[in-house]
């Protein structure tokens, strides 16, 4: 094993992931309050102060509600460019200390390499993230409007994907959303949609790519099984044989991934 990652929970109501390799342990996102991450953390068999790292994504509130407040307790300190830092309004008084993230400059914590590269969303500047240690390589990419080439390149060649599938479109556009709320999900600084997330998943996967978590569902304007399916028809579509398949909820974690 090089690589194991578990889904603490993902959605609009929070998301966070842990990941260990190469003698790192690291929070990414902490949507979730300090108590929560510390439960689920727990819940998973991982002690909150044995973190190296928080390291976040942007600065909505699903992805750094309990940030500042878990870093301070827990003394882990959090990586994340410097927009994003004053975008979520943080003065580094709570929080254990700021590491300032680049995107495309790589760096380390331990012995897992990790980049960052730009994301399209409607946040400061949101990053996803690719993480490598002793030859796994894993893909991080949430809460993206479409699929610019910066988000194909950094996902490219992984092991394991986790991926955005916020929506499925017809649901979206019948259901209870406001219209200014649906054109902005819709739009391209938005979420993705079942269909746009299995193109990218099947663009950008090998057949070294062993996983792929599918996350952010709406619990509105979604449903695991059409996710689910919308994936697997895109690799059959282009006569590949689909990796496996699992999409990420929100009330409980995942089981533990390994690559």
């Amino acid at each position: 094993m090089a690589i194991r990652l578990v889904v603490l929970g993902s959605g609009s109501g929070g998301n966070a992931t842990c990941i260990e390799g190469g003698g790192a342990r690291i929070l990414l996102d902490a949507g979730f309050s300090s108590r929560e991450l510390s439960a689920r953390l727990s819940a998973v068999g991982i002690e909150p102060h044995r973190l190296d790292a928080v390291l976040i994504t942007h600065e909505h509130a699903d992805h750094i509600r309990g940030a500042e407040l878990f870093s301070g307790r827990h003394r882990v300190p959090i990586y994340c460019t410097s927009e994003t830092f004053r975008a979520a309004g943080w003065d580094g008084e709570r929080a254990r200390a700021h590491v300032r993230v680049q995107a495309d400059v790589p760096f380390e914590i331990g012995g897992m390499s990790i980049t960052a590269f730009p994301v399209p969303h409607d946040a400061m500047h949101t990053v996803g993230f690719a993480l490598e240690c002793d030859g796994a390589r894993v893909g991080y990419a949430t809460d993206l409007g479409h699929c610019g080439g910066a988000v194909r390149e950094g996902l490219r060649g992984c092991d394991l994907l986790v991926l955005e599938a916020n929506h499925d479109v017809e649901m979206l556009r019948a259901g209870p959303y406001p219209e200014v709320v649906k054109q902005r999900v819709l739009g391209r600084f938005g979420h993705l949609d079942n269909e746009t997330a299995a193109d990218l998943a099947r663009e950008v996967a090998t057949d070294a790519t062993r996983l792929v978590v599918l996350a952010h569902l709406s619990r509105t304007n979604n449903r695991p099984d059409l996710a689910v399916r919308a994936a697997r028809l895109g690799f059959e579509a282009a006569g590949r044989r689909a990796p496996a398949i699992h999409p990420a909820g929100q009330s409980a974690p995942s089981p533990w991934f390994e690559v």
